[in-house]
């Protein structure tokens, strides 16, 4: 296994894997190359991937994966009907936008009542993001005081989860499992929860 695949077992399992969105019908808004749609395929019935631009490896990820669709569309007006999905994800996202609410109230309206919704978002907060990310990339991160303030405001059933994860790439993988291994272990110390790299929000949306 690549320390890249083994990154991302690892993240899924962090958010608490993605078998959440067996069954159902999914939406990744802002999904990018398509890498996390293709992974959500083999758990739902159907992923539609979408993004504002469209990348050159969706024809390689949806390649003889039937129930997987890229879409080219804007996060801040979506083109699909009210309640429509069971499922939504979106990854890094927020920071991206425009308008973070007019996001939320669209993914509010899509999502069909009692249905999940994973959301994540890099904290703005964590000692290498801030550098690296904000001060050097120029991603605008959300802390985690305003990243749980928004979804709180559209959202009331929702757990937060925070936790620590970086790809290191050029490094073997017996160095990368170790990696993983301190990350897991500030996981646990909650003195440090204000500082790590992701924040995550687990949503029930409570729509009726």
């Amino acid at each position: 296994m690549s320390t890249l695949k083994l990154f991302k077992k690892d993240f899924y399992q962090r958010i608490g894997g993605l078998a959440e969105f067996d069954g159902k019908m999914v939406l990744d808004i802002g999904c990018g190359d398509g890498e996390d749609a293709k992974e959500i395929a083999r758990y739902a019935s159907n992923v539609v991937g979408l993004d504002i631009t469209i990348h050159p490896n969706w024809k390689k990820n949806s390649h003889r994966v039937e129930n997987l669709k890229f879409l080219k569309g804007d996060a801040e007006k979506l083109p699909f009907k009210s309640s429509q999905f069971t499922g939504i994800f979106l990854k890094d996202v927020l920071h991206h936008v425009n308008n973070p609410e007019r996001v939320l109230k669209e993914i509010k309206r899509v999502s069909a009542p009692k249905a999940i919704i994973i959301l994540i978002e890099g904290n703005r907060y964590n000692p290498l993001f801030y550098i690296h990310m904000t001060k050097i990339g120029g991603h605008e991160h959300l802390p985690q005081s305003k990243f749980k303030g928004l979804i709180l405001k559209y959202f009331s059933d929702t757990n937060f989860i925070n936790f620590e994860s970086h790809f290191v790439p050029f490094i073997n993988v017996p160095i990368f499992k170790a990696i993983i291994f301190l990350e897991k272990l500030f996981d646990k110390l909650h003195f440090l929860r204000y500082f790590l790299s992701y924040n995550c929000a687990i949503i029930y949306n409570d729509k009726v």
